[in-house]
């Protein structure tokens, strides 16, 4: 195994993140309003506008697609003894995933289109075809996320299965926008850079849901776990031991303990959830136990074979990550502006010196 699969890995990872970030932002707007959670006008605009990384997001899969065995070692014939099935072919994988994205591309955008119509004086019509999408958004966002969990994670390994690990994968993401919004949200309220205010209490919301789905997680993993673990069928549980007992085990324990206990003793406590600023430790703990599980995931198949060391090491996987990031901030900056969702700037010159009047008086 090519000492570069593990930056491929991290590439896929980074893909990861900012296909999940923009759908994953549609499902929580989708079901706000369906719940008719009345904070969801403070935060709704906010969460939809990560659609803007969906350009970025597909150029990744392209790249991701286009390197074959570096990224799917079973496409460069690395089955482990075990026979593909009809839906690892090659030309049937590529077809299904750029199609699927573009399909899931084109319909989280339909759906913030309609959100924008979603007001008191829009007409009926514009206001039930923005329920009836609505509806369709969390069955849309289950059964693309279960594909990208075969096809992104689970099918690493050839023949290696979980029934348990589509909704695991799901679920993880659920959790993950959300830790994001938390830091997005904390930074863009400190720089005051939002037209729209937003309240303390969107913290609170938020933490209350990260922490159900802390506990959702974790029983998940550990179920996954001890089926396999009880059974102890060779193709099954060697993946775990891969990931507990690989050259790369401790990053297992630091994921599991950082997606498990570390933001659940901290979420417990009103006073944490309370407040936007003790809101970054679970956040940011969420954040990167995710990169490091999904990455964990995606090597676990071949842990034993190589010899990179992850947690970037490598300037490569740095560059890798620190570029996707930027140019992520750029495209959902540019849509926030773009949305009228910041101040411009002689709201911002007005309460600077109204501030500045304040302190001399």
């Amino acid at each position: 195994m090519s000492n570069s699969y593990g930056t491929w890995a991290v590439l896929m990872d980074n893909y990861l993140f900012t296909l999940y970030l923009p759908l994953v932002g549609v499902f929580w707007s989708s079901v706000l309003h369906l719940v008719n959670g009345k904070w969801r006008y403070e935060v709704r605009y906010l969460m939809s506008s990560a659609t803007a990384l969906f350009p970025l997001g597909f150029v990744l899969l392209l790249i991701i697609l286009a390197s074959g065995a570096r990224s799917f070692p079973w496409m460069g014939g690395a089955t482990f003894g075990q026979p593909l099935n009809g839906w690892q072919n090659v030309t049937f994988f590529n077809i299904r995933e750029i199609v699927l994205y573009l399909a899931v591309w084109a319909f989280c955008s339909y759906f913030v289109k309609l959100q924008k119509k979603d007001y008191p004086t829009a007409p009926a019509a514009d206001r039930r075809r923005f329920r009836n999408i609505a509806l369709l958004v969390p069955f849309v966002y289950c059964i693309y996320a279960t594909i990208t969990a075969w096809d992104i994670e689970m099918t690493q390994v050839p023949r290696w299965w979980s029934p348990i690990y589509g909704p695991y994968h799901s679920e993880s993401f659920l959790r993950m926008f959300l830790a994001f919004f938390v830091v997005a949200l904390f930074f863009l309220r400190k720089r005051g850079l939002l037209k729209r205010p937003t309240h303390d209490y969107i913290f609170n919301y938020c933490a209350q849901i990260m922490l159900a789905l802390t506990i959702i997680w974790t029983y998940l993993f550990f179920m996954q776990f001890l089926i396999m673990w009880y059974a102890n069928l060779p193709e099954e549980i060697t993946r775990f031991h891969n990931m507990m007992n690989g050259p790369s085990w401790y990053l297992f324990w630091i994921f599991f303990l950082m997606n498990s206990f570390v933001p659940f003793l901290m979420l417990i406590f009103n006073a944490m959830r309370r407040s936007p600023a003790l809101m970054l430790f679970p956040a940011g703990s969420i954040l990167i136990g995710t990169f490091l599980e999904h990455y964990m995931w995606i090597i676990s198949g071949h842990a034993l074979d190589i010899h990179h060391v992850p947690l970037l090491s490598s300037w490569v996987d740095v560059v890798i990550t620190v570029g996707v990031f930027v140019v992520a901030c750029f495209l959902w900056n540019r849509r926030m502006k773009k949305d009228g969702l910041y101040r411009n700037n002689s709201e911002i010159e007005d309460d600077e010196l109204k501030n500045r009047e304040g302190a001399v008086a």
